[in-house]
């Protein structure tokens, strides 16, 4: 029963070699991507509690320099929305503000890309499947003088055909999945860095 289940899927594969191929390479893509962002995307990583202390105690005592040193010594988010804060101080709250906004949107450029990317493997999964499935019955369809015998194994084959239009549309469906949830990780935590950003540019006195 096994062996014969292994030659079923050898069967399956074969039909289409490069399109599950291709399907599979874009499943491990995207579990890929989502692990990779989950993993490096944490509010511990990009605002850590240390610096964010250490960083309100110069603020508060207007130590500006050594805030903006602090800030350039750090790699994170938090850091590069207060060095550009502390940078643009004297033009103005609302020029700060806005420059902040925009250095926020060009740090978090990499990570809503991620999610462009989950997002094309969605839309693209089930049409390379759907494609493999059109290719299987073309060529299928394509001898029409047939035998009893060669139709009994032509609906065999359109059988193995569809398997690509089935693959994709799980590769689709788990790569949705994967984007909505790196999707609210994102959000919720460019919502915690903008929000802690904002308190501590209250304290920079112009």
């Amino acid at each position: 029963m096994a062996t014969s289940q292994l030659i079923d899927l050898k069967s399956i594969f074969s039909a289409s070699p490069i399109i599950y191929s291709l399907l599979a390479m874009m499943s491990v893509a995207s579990m890929g991507i989502w692990l990779y962002s989950l993993l490096s995307f944490r509010a511990k990583d990009i605002m850590p509690e240390g610096f964010r202390r250490e960083l309100k105690r110069l603020l508060e005592q207007e130590q500006y320099d050594q805030a903006h040193k602090l800030c350039d010594a750090k790699e994170n988010i938090l850091s590069s929305l207060m060095k550009t804060g502390l940078t643009t101080r004297q033009l103005g709250p609302q020029i700060m503000i806005d420059a902040m906004k925009s250095e926020g949107k060009r740090a978090a450029t990499a990570f809503w890309q991620r999610l462009s990317l989950l997002n094309d493997i969605v839309v693209v999964a089930p049409m390379l499947g759907l494609l493999g499935t059109v290719i299987g019955m073309f060529y299928a369809f394509y001898d029409v003088n047939r035998s009893i015998e060669s139709i009994n194994a032509l609906f065999d084959g359109l059988g193995i055909a569809v398997g690509t239009t089935v693959m994709g549309l799980i590769v689709a469906i788990l790569s949705m999945i994967f984007h909505t949830t790196l999707k609210y990780r994102v959000v919720r935590t460019l919502s915690l860095v903008e929000t802690e950003a904002l308190h501590l540019s209250s304290l920079i006195r112009r």
